[in-house]
């Protein structure tokens, strides 16, 4: 049988997870294969400049670091999250055994707020918004050791006092946020009936059936699924996104028999032909990284923060979702965020109202957007990401 192939992110973002790097397959020793990092490295030069080779030498030394502690956490060290100040990685520990073991790596410890204290602050401070649709999101910060409320412009001093009197809480104003399917003809991930997002991650569930990780708001519903053409690639068969209540924005898709989900992103022409992917992680607060959207293509950033909470227009709450500097528009939701070390990292969320990002920008496109961490929604799902 003549079997189609199902590329990963082709042109088409109440889990209280850690931050730490859990890597779900090593990197291979052959040759380097293409990484994300060939474009980032031209962005990273711009934007400090440096030249290309400083600036991927930048990156790789940032690679090795997030190396260190994926190993660090496979070995049982108590970690609580880790951010890059610089090429620095800062590790946050509670304990004194835990903090000679990272500075022995090479590492900086930290002891303070780590991403548990922090879920729990912004668990407090959603309480005091008791359920205010103008409390747009709540992000633990690990480096400024704080959570960020963000409200809508208009929010009332009520809800702003309420949060203020949370200690430990920043209040800051934001645009609306959006989930980002889209209804425009021709898009990769076409929802039978009638949106569009983007292709995700896929994989293997336990039984060895093949499944994509998307956007729980992609597939709530559990539409049919069809490619640019027309084709019939899958249908929804999970979601976790419920429209108007809280909920995580994961969901899974079903890939038809006859189709085969490939351990690559396309790029979108951000790079020449696709990168491919080595296994699933939470890279470090400050990695840098990229995603491919339907309608954006390749965009680039940081990573922000994990275990955000959002209040989407529609009075959709969504909890578990990381937050990076990258730019998405409608018709992105569900595509493919890759580190530079090529390991996956999620699908997209949403992000705030009437950003325009054009088209591969990469760094240059600004604002932010959300995703839901792979490793959350393989974990969750049972899904082993595959990987090349």
């Amino acid at each position: 049988m003549k079997h189609r192939v199902l590329a990963v992110g082709i042109a088409t973002s109440a889990v209280a997870a850690a931050a730490s790097a859990t890597a779900w397959a090593a990197a291979p020793s052959a040759a380097p294969l293409p990484s994300p990092d060939d474009i980032v490295a031209g962005f990273v030069a711009q934007r400090d400049g440096v030249s290309t080779t400083q600036a991927k030498q930048t990156l790789q030394r940032k690679a090795d670091r997030q190396r260190t502690y994926d190993a660090l956490s496979r070995e049982g060290v108590a970690t609580d999250g880790a951010y890059f100040d610089g090429e620095r990685l800062v590790v946050l520990v509670d304990s004194a055994a835990a903090a000679r073991s990272v500075e022995a790596e090479g590492l900086l410890a930290r002891r303070g707020k780590g991403q548990s204290d922090l879920d729990a602050l912004a668990r407090t401070a959603l309480a005091a918004a008791k359920g205010s649709s103008d409390l747009v999101s709540l992000t633990p910060d690990l480096r400024a050791q704080s959570v960020v409320a963000e409200v809508e412009p208009d929010a009332s001093a009520a809800l702003r006092s309420a949060l203020r009197g949370v200690a430990g809480v920043t209040v800051e104003e934001s645009a609306p946020l959006a989930t980002q399917a889209d209804v425009v003809p021709g898009r990769i991930m076409d929802l039978s009936p009638g949106t569009n997002c983007t292709l995700g991650f896929p994989g293997t569930t336990s039984s060895g059936n093949n499944v994509l990780l998307t956007a729980g708001h992609c597939v709530e519903g559990l539409p049919d699924i069809l490619d640019a053409n027309g084709t019939h690639i899958g249908k929804g068969t999970n979601s976790r996104f419920v429209s108007g209540a809280p909920s995580v924005d994961m969901g899974l898709m079903d890939i038809d028999a006859e189709d085969v989900g490939q351990p690559y992103v396309d790029t979108r022409g951000g790079l020449a032909g696709n990168v491919p992917v080595y296994g699933a992680s939470k890279n470090a607060v400050g990695s840098d990284i990229c995603k491919a959207g339907n309608t954006t293509g390749w965009t680039c950033g940081q990573i922000e923060a994990y275990n955000v909470t959002v209040n989407y227009q529609g009075g959709t709450s969504v909890s578990g979702l990381a937050r990076a500097t990258v730019c998405t528009e409608g018709g992105d939701s569900g595509g493919a965020y890759i580190g530079t070390n090529n390991y996956a990292q999620g699908m997209t969320s949403g992000g705030p109202v009437g950003v325009d990002c054009g088209f591969n920008a990469g760094y240059g496109a600004g604002s932010y957007s959300f995703y839901q961490p792979v490793v959350d929604a393989a974990s969750y799902y049972g899904v082993t990401v595959s990987t090349s």
